[in-house]
């Protein structure tokens, strides 16, 4: 069982500031497509499209999951709606919530390749190099966290807590 502590990890003001500063840099990059992977990174990717939007942007969602009802992750990547992705010579921008072991981002980078897009660039919210199992790095990080299990704005444990807009540090109870 768990708990909330007395303060986030990082509050929403913090999360608001960094999505501007990502949001300019990535911005030089004239992505064609966003691809979001879900459940997690809804919220980032809202907030991070939102601040990159150009006319010709579009924006996809493909979801993949290693963690399931647990608290901690599994070697099996679930990758669903991929079927009829047409990134085929576009510059693609992969969100997602957290890079933990790095198995998940490794298995959509490899997956998505397959789709011969002309880049893909890759962004999380949460970076926790700690946990890294696979030799992935993320191009753009927002933040670096210890080894915690962190759940708000996106993040989840067993989908409760997804909706906090700032990111907490769950505690045993």
């Amino acid at each position: 069982m768990y708990k909330l502590p007395s303060a986030p990890l990082i509050t929403a003001q913090e999360i608001n500031s960094r999505v501007d500063s990502l949001a300019s840099e990535l911005k030089a990059f004239d992505f064609d497509v966003i691809l979001s992977a879900l459940t997690g990174s809804y919220m980032f990717t809202a907030d991070l499209s939102r601040r990159i939007a150009t006319p010709k942007l579009r924006i996809a969602f493909i979801k993949a999951s290693s963690y399931g009802e647990s608290d901690k992750p599994n070697a099996n990547v679930h990758i669903s709606g991929l079927e009829g992705l047409d990134i085929k010579g576009k510059r693609v921008l992969l969100i997602d919530d957290i890079l933990d072991t790095g198995n998940t981002m490794y298995s959509l980078v490899k997956a998505l390749a397959d789709y011969s897009p002309a880049s893909i660039t890759t962004c999380v919210l949460l970076n926790k190099e700690s946990r890294r199992t696979v030799n992935y790095h993320a191009d753009f990080v927002g933040f670096e966290i210890e080894d915690k299990f962190v759940v708000g704005y996106g993040l989840d444990y067993a989908n409760t807590y997804r909706t906090y807009p700032e990111v907490w540090a769950l505690e045993e109870a």
